[in-house]
């Protein structure tokens, strides 16, 4: 191997192991604060969109958006660094950071049901579905902001 292609190897591997690293930089609390309410937003909008299916009779349509739901699910312990809290921006109370391992198992549950909710939406049984998506909305979502979550903001 030529000492130019051992070079140029070394600069790429360089080059992608600083980029790497800038990328995994950790959000500040705004950011984490803001990242964490859109997501939360994105999934109030896909539970609202599958109870609207389900209503609609398209039982096998809840599928997608109960992919969507576990693929944000597995971001929501990410987006809760130590200490970013701000009563005056967001409803998360210091409980999470008090009992995070209870917080990371609402997020895994929630991540599972909705696996779950996925293969039983394909499988075209509402009543399953419908059962389905009824527990996810108690057990994970109700279950986690009645613990975690504080009350509306006044603005």
């Amino acid at each position: 191997m030529s000492a130019f292609v051992l070079r140029a190897g070394v600069v790429v591997v360089a080059v992608a192991a600083i980029a790497g690293c800038a990328s995994m930089r950790r959000m500040d609390a705004g950011e984490a604060i803001t990242a964490r309410q859109q997501l939360m937003k994105e999934q109030g909008a896909l539970m609202r969109s599958m109870g609207e299916k389900m209503k609609a009779g398209q039982v096998q349509a809840v599928a997608a958006d109960a992919a969507k739901l576990e693929q944000t699910a597995s971001r929501i312990p990410k987006l809760f660094p130590q200490n970013s809290v701000d009563p005056g921006v967001s409803r998360a109370k210091p409980e999470i950071w008090q009992k995070w391992s209870e917080f990371e198992g609402y997020a895994g549950s929630l991540e599972k049901k909705a696996d779950q909710l996925q293969a039983t939406a394909q499988s075209g049984s509402a009543q399953a579905t419908q059962m389905a998506l009824a527990d996810i909305g108690k057990t994970t979502c109700g279950a986690c902001h009645t613990t975690f979550r504080g009350p509306e903001i006044k603005k």
